[in-house]
């Protein structure tokens, strides 16, 4: 299945903050077999928010939006999603009721709903006309699943410790679990530079359609990643390997790892 997330937040777009949303989301897609096709950052206005659900929710089947749901003015994403589906906001049952709760527990400790700011929190209880409350453990900040077009767009709370939380306990067991097709991933590491082969991850591309073969330099050697189907990694793997080992055994290829430790060395030994 494919998936498309969009992080929203005037604060990542200034660099002010830092976006983790995007790495942990990728990272359980991956583990459950689905495909990302992109990560966006919008800022925090409604058009923007809806412009970009709308693109996504015409190329993927599920659409993750991450932040933006708060109690203050600048949160809307909520608005964004809604003008996205057509649909008005509404009172969330299920958020509205976690809401109250938490007010008339304080009431009951002496605090107010002026100092505590109830209406910015009831403000969180509105969601777009038909979406699902994804409740989990982390108090009652709103994540909701509603339809958009085909796609089914998920809107997750911004902090990355109360997205991951209800992720793992909502999202991914109702929206996730078992529907995703086994990926392999192979890593090949060398000790050559990522030019010598080229040449040949081409070829792999073009003979394993399947697969998607990235190239990434390191500290001291490259690394080659390759996921997809389980027969086609596996070639694509013995084909790169076999390559690597006719370099390593050419003339060429002797030189060049001998000139490539010489230099590792002559550095090494001046930053001493």
């Amino acid at each position: 299945m494919d998936a498309a997330v969009i992080v929203v937040g005037d604060e990542i777009l200034s660099g002010h903050v830092r976006d983790a949303n995007g790495h942990f989301i990728a990272r359980r897609l991956a583990a459950h077999g689905h495909r990302l096709l992109s990560i966006s950052i919008v800022p925090d206005e409604t058009e923007a928010i809806a412009a970009g659900v709308r693109r996504d929710a015409e190329r993927a089947r599920l659409v993750f939006v991450c932040g933006g749901v708060g109690p203050t003015h600048d949160d809307r994403t909520m608005e964004g999603v809604a003008l996205a589906a057509g649909e008005p906001l509404e009172v969330c049952a299920p958020i509205s009721a976690r809401v109250e709760g938490i007010a008339e527990r304080l009431r009951s400790e002496g605090v107010g709903g002026g100092p505590l700011g109830l209406d910015g929190l009831r403000k969180m209880a509105l969601t777009p006309r038909g979406a699902e409350a994804l409740l989990g453990s982390a108090g009652f900040i709103p994540a909701v699943a509603l339809p958009v077009g085909d796609a089914v767009v998920v809107v997750l709370p911004g902090p990355p410790r109360e997205l991951e939380a209800v992720f793992r306990e909502a999202v991914e067991p109702k929206l996730l679990a078992g529907t995703g097709e086994p990926v392999r991933r192979e890593e090949v590491s060398h000790p050559f530079p990522e030019s010598a082969v080229a040449g040949v991850l081409v070829e792999i591309e073009r003979e394993c359609p399947e697969v998607k073969v990235g190239s990434y330099p390191m500290e001291g050697h490259s690394l080659v990643r390759i996921t997809g189907p389980d027969s086609e990694v596996i070639a694509a793997a013995v084909r790169l390997r076999a390559s690597l080992e006719r370099l390593e055994g050419s003339v060429e290829g002797r030189r060049l790892l001998e000139v490539i430790r010489a230099r590792a060395a002559r550095r090494d030994g001046g930053s001493g």
